[in-house]
């Protein structure tokens, strides 16, 4: 999925070293447990070297389960459990996390398959009630949280330009292939830049489509917009040398 996920190429991989690219293929779930126990590694790794670790991305939840102060239970994904999980129907699904998790299950809707799915597997592995499991403290971490305040209109432009670059480096290619590899995926169906070419007879014409991903790409930059804007946590910056001066204000207050 290197097109429709933006991957740095690997010349911008050269410039400094990167971290869990390419470490799975979308056959396999990777739950936010999973990538709070890869991101540490990595993270102990680079600390060990007397680095500075930067964390970038968008999926919030993931970066605070990482970095949070309670940690996340170490629950794998257990493929074997799931299958057999899948074939059952949500009623049944729910009543057997009902009978593992009252609590957890009152707080779940027995049509969201998924979430029963891994509550009931996290029960299974923690070997108690998930709503009783009492969380471990992560090694606490200094961290500075930074995102570029763009104005709307100037995100919205290279959007629109970054989905145009996306196409000419062959985004429907990748989507052709990816779809005839991994059949009724559905990472790949729930994807932007991938779903509305799954939806293309919704659309008059492939101009449609792009304009549809472009579409949906600046709703989805908009939320996440409003979100992180409301976070008092997170400091906006202008310009390169605005973050490089917050920084060097944050570790001076924390060079310890």
């Amino acid at each position: 999925m290197d097109i429709v996920s933006a991957k740095p190429s690997v010349e911008e991989q050269c410039g400094i070293k990167h971290h869990l690219i390419d470490i799975l293929t979308v056959e396999k779930e990777f739950s936010a447990g999973d990538f709070v126990f890869e991101a540490t590694k990595s993270i102990n790794d680079i600390l060990s070297k007397n680095k500075n670790v930067i964390i970038s991305g968008g999926t919030w939840f993931y970066i605070k389960s990482l970095i949070n102060k309670e940690a996340l239970p170490e629950c794998r994904i257990n493929k074997e459990l799931r299958e057999e999980l899948s074939k059952l129907d949500n009623i049944t699904l729910w009543e057997r996390l009902n009978r593992l998790d009252s609590k957890r299950a009152s707080l779940i809707h027995p049509n969201n398959k998924d979430k029963v799915i891994r509550s009931i597997e996290m029960c299974v592995q923690l070997n108690m009630p998930v709503s009783e499991y009492k969380r471990k403290e992560n090694p606490k971490y200094n961290v500075l949280y930074i995102m570029p305040d763009i104005e709307r209109n100037i995100l919205y432009e290279r959007i629109n330009k970054r989905v145009d670059k996306m196409i000419s480096l062959g985004l429907k290619e990748e989507w052709r292939k990816n779809k005839e590899k991994y059949p009724n995926n559905k990472i790949l169906y729930a994807t932007i830049g991938y779903k509305e070419f799954f939806d293309s007879k919704l659309y008059k014409d492939e101009n449609e489509i792009i304009e549809k991903i472009k579409q949906h790409t600046r709703n989805f930059a908009k939320r996440q917009l409003t979100y992180f804007r409301s976070n008092k946590e997170i400091i906006p910056v202008k310009n390169i040398d605005e973050m490089f001066r917050k920084a060097e204000e944050f570790y001076e207050k924390n060079d310890d």
